[in-house]
């Protein structure tokens, strides 16, 4: 999906086209199966009309995938909804909609790292009634994570304001906010201690510190997405992993070689098998 680097406000930042004009392409791109003729031309046909007018819809007033009507998320400024309204959830997300839903399903205690503005969260929720915690760093996308929480009724889920950290006490620590073009950003990520570097910086802010330890404890489930952590975060958490051996869902991105080198060990520490 493309980025947008703009310093209009969010209102002047809606797509032209009416709601209902692509609405045939939209179902096709989100229902039908990968390979179908009417699915792929579909996409090409939706990926040049968010070219030419990104965003979402003026009458908009509420995102409910075509894939998963069932759930709905707030119409805000952001790259997630975005593509969730015009490709559904698994065009979006492909396979791992479904493989998270099934996890959770499965889960009595989930820990989620980088809910960003909760596609996953409630997802997952709605599948996990007992013991769900959400762990989202930058303010203005955890007050849209909580409110899309709200709209589906998902009261249990308990959302941390802050990052997870590798450090064994609460500390405060410096997270970058990049230049995406959007209110709700995908790629904030924590200044010190990450893998990836290079990353475009808009802002700076001080944010509290949850050390991943603590977050780790009695988890059946874990996912981390946090922006090039993820091997320190794991290694913090190590001695529990190797305890419990919690399922985990990680994001691994191609220039995380210590990641992918950690997770060999895990595996075959803990008996892991890597999908």
């Amino acid at each position: 999906m493309h980025y947008r680097i703009s310093s209009q406000p969010e209102y002047l930042r809606k797509s032209r086209w009416p709601a209902t004009l692509f609405y045939p392409s939209r179902y096709f791109a989100a229902t039908f199966p990968r390979g179908h003729l009417l699915r792929d031309a579909s996409i090409v046909v939706l990926k040049v009309a968010t070219r030419i007018s990104p965003g979402l819809p003026a009458s908009v007033s509420e995102v409910r995938p075509l894939d998963m009507p069932e759930i709905a998320f707030s119409p805000g400024d952001s790259m997630v909804m975005e593509a969730v309204y015009w490709f559904g959830v698994r065009g979006y997300e492909g396979i791992m909609s479904e493989v998270w839903k099934s996890l959770c399903a499965k889960s009595q205690n989930v820990l989620e790292i980088g809910a960003n503005v909760g596609l996953f969260s409630v997802i997952g929720g709605r599948q996990c009634p007992t013991c769900y915690t959400v762990v989202e760093p930058v303010p203005a996308v955890a007050a849209t994570l909580r409110e899309n929480l709200r709209r589906n009724g998902l009261s249990h889920i308990e959302v941390l304001e802050g990052a997870a950290v590798p450090a064994h006490e609460p500390c405060e620590v410096q997270l970058s906010v990049p230049i995406e073009g959007y209110e709700s950003p995908v790629g904030a990520h924590l200044i010190d201690g990450v893998e990836v570097t290079g990353r475009s910086r808009l802002t700076v802010l001080a944010v509290h510190g949850y050390p991943i330890a603590s977050l780790m404890v009695g988890r059946d489930l874990v996912k981390i997405d946090a922006e090039g952590i993820e091997a320190q975060l794991l290694a913090a958490a190590r001695k529990i992993l190797l305890r419990n051996k919690p399922t985990l869902v990680i994001e691994v991105l191609p220039e995380a070689e210590k990641l992918g080198a950690l997770l060999r060990e895990l595996a075959e520490e803990a008996g892991y098998s890597i999908y």
